[in-house]
């Protein structure tokens, strides 16, 4: 998938110079020598932060982040002490929803002072890979990279603290590095942070390829099959564009990359960066839609909550369709990709979305639906694209051509830089001022799952919309049986592609596969391994179904002259 569901919660404010006033916290981190297989086997780890919360609790850290387990079980050696000394505590685990646990830390007296946890992480070299978004620790070739929030127990509060991130790397190989998000090296924030900012920083060590220009830096576990620097490069020419387009420009941004045969390709946004997969097929244009997407969310992120929009897919529409939206109009803008890379993230979008059986699921069900089947998932990437480039082309018309889409994002973009709420009432007010009435109940219905036609002109003269037959992404048996613990196929359907190419009910997948990327993709091959009584065997197949007519876009020749 080339977004990520970590990308809803996040944004992006200018940094202002570090509060004199606020608490401090310290995070030491030690990793242990990678062993002759290339694997670093243990994260010591020293938190020391000044109380300021008034929560019960004292420390939190999620067993699962969106469906994927962190090292909260792992922990070992576990102290926590205060300026009296031993800090006794009783711990209890919590579930929020089906993708989501955490663990909670809370003391049997008040702390005193300095709060002090301790301890060590194990990382998992034989750790099955996984098709969702990397958070977990991971090691190879002495290089070890995580989330903050799959190993980091933090205050259970909102204050937000100056934070100093050291890093111990005396056991590791010469010319070790350590990345994180705050920056590179041992360093004191910038700015204070919270404890959701550290949990969603990224922290990557060892022996790493490494790139840096002025305030972007990226770091990767395992060569490309291409050079990687120029990659990096491109992507901090494209990173300045932003900074530029927004009229913002971040204090530093850094990208992680890591190996995930099971799931390349797939990204998640990240506190002032993000982090994304690949593997040695990956060809070197292949990442560049989804670092246009992910840096994106430096800027163009969600929508402030409201009380009633608790788990942030309420307003995915705003920060994930807009990204979609920007990811290939900008970098195309900017000279940095072409005509024909445009249309094709264009169509592959377009595909998607026209194709979709559950197009019309209205945007209060994408919470519930949205870790369960692949066709919920992606709505408000492609739904929200779609009708962010259909307002743009109805602004357009309507003044003229003197205004766009741009100007409400920038004028949104402002507001928040200016401390002031960048919500739904802020969108609806200034859409209302571009359209009328008729631009509000357009929009409510877009949000009901009204199907969204993007006007033929939409992307400028150069191209156009025709409409094309294209088939329906279909497994061929039901969603769950991807989501229970043996991965048994039910609900075959008779006459699909699956029972056609001899999968039975009750066959156990063996193998991951991303369902995201393979239903955007009309001519990719689902290559299943199972296992049928004693014998394993492998079935091959196109996972579509009936065919229905997709809106596209062809080019009309016009050169790379960008909408």
């Amino acid at each position: 998938m080339k977004h990520a569901p970590l990308a809803l919660i996040l944004c992006l404010l200018a940094s202002p110079a570090l509060a004199q006033d606020a608490p401090d916290m310290e995070i030491t981190l030690t990793p242990a020598a990678p062993g002759d297989d290339g694997f670093v086997r243990r994260l010591d780890v020293a938190i020391r932060f000044e109380q300021a919360g008034t929560t019960p609790s004292l420390i939190e850290m999620p067993i699962t982040r969106h469906t994927v387990p962190t090292s909260a079980t792992g922990i070992l050696g576990f102290a926590l002490t205060d300026d009296e000394g031993f800090l006794p505590n009783t711990v209890q685990d919590e579930t929020l929803d089906d993708a989501d646990q955490t663990r909670k830390w809370t003391p049997e007296r008040a702390p005193q002072g300095t709060v002090t946890i301790a301890y060590s992480v194990r990382i998992d070299p034989d750790l099955p890979e996984l098709a969702r978004p990397q958070y977990e620790m991971r090691t190879r070739n002495g290089v070890f990279s995580g989330a903050g929030l799959s190993f980091l127990p933090l205050p259970a509060d909102d204050v937000a603290r100056n934070v100093t991130l050291r890093w111990n790397l005396s056991a590791m190989p010469k010319g070790a590095v350590g990345l994180s998000s705050l920056g590179t090296g041992s360093l004191t924030s910038t700015e204070p942070l919270t404890p959701a900012d550290l949990a969603s920083s990224y922290f990557m060590a060892g022996t790493l390829h490494s790139y840096r220009k002025d305030n972007f830096f990226a770091g990767w576990d395992s060569p490309f099959a291409f050079d990687g620097s120029e990659l990096m490069q491109w992507a901090a020419d494209l990173q300045e564009f932003y900074g530029d387009f927004f009229q913002i420009r971040p204090e530093h941004f850094g990208v992680f990359a890591r190996v995930n045969t099971a799931n390349p390709g797939s990204g998640i946004g990240l506190k002032d960066s993000f982090a994304f997969t690949y593997d040695e097929a990956m060809g070197p244009d292949e990442p560049k839609n989804l670092l246009a997407h992910e840096m994106l969310h430096a800027w163009v992120n969600s929508l402030d909550r409201s009380m009633d929009q608790v788990d942030g897919f309420a307003s995915s529409w705003f920060g994930e369709g807009l990204a979609v939206h920007y990811q290939r109009l900008l970098p195309y803008r900017a000279g940095l990709i072409s005509a024909e890379q445009f249309l094709q993230d264009l169509n592959s979008t377009a595909g998607r979305y026209y194709t979709n059986i559950m197009m019309h699921v209205p945007n209060d069900q994408i919470g519930a639906g949205f870790w369960k089947d692949t066709r919920i998932r992606v709505l408000p990437y492609d739904r929200g694209s779609l009708y962010f480039a259909k307002v743009d082309a109805q602004i357009r018309a309507a003044s003229d051509g003197k205004r766009s889409l741009d100007d409400i994002v920038r004028a949104m973009l402002q507001e928040r830089e200016a401390g002031r709420p960048m919500d739904l009432p802020l969108w609806k007010r200034l859409l209302e001022a571009e359209l009328g009435q008729q631009g509000i109940d357009e929009f409510e219905a877009m949000l009901t799952g009204a199907e969204v036609v993007v006007p033929a002109d939409a992307f400028g003269p150069c191209f156009t919309r025709v409409s094309t037959p294209l088939r329906r992404f279909d497994l061929g048996f039901a969603p769950a049986s991807l989501l229970t613990p043996e991965r048994k196929v039910s609900g075959l359907k008779p006459g699909s592609n699956a029972e056609m190419a001899g999968l039975r009910d009750g066959d156990r997948i063996l193998n991951s596969f991303s369902q995201d990327g393979l239903q955007g993709d009309q001519t990719r091959t689902l290559d299943l391994k199972i296992v049928r009584g004693d014998d394993t065997l492998s079935i091959s197949y196109k996972p579509r179904g009936e065919e229905v007519p997709a809106w596209q876009w062809i080019s009309q020749n016009c050169g790379d002259k960008a909408p």
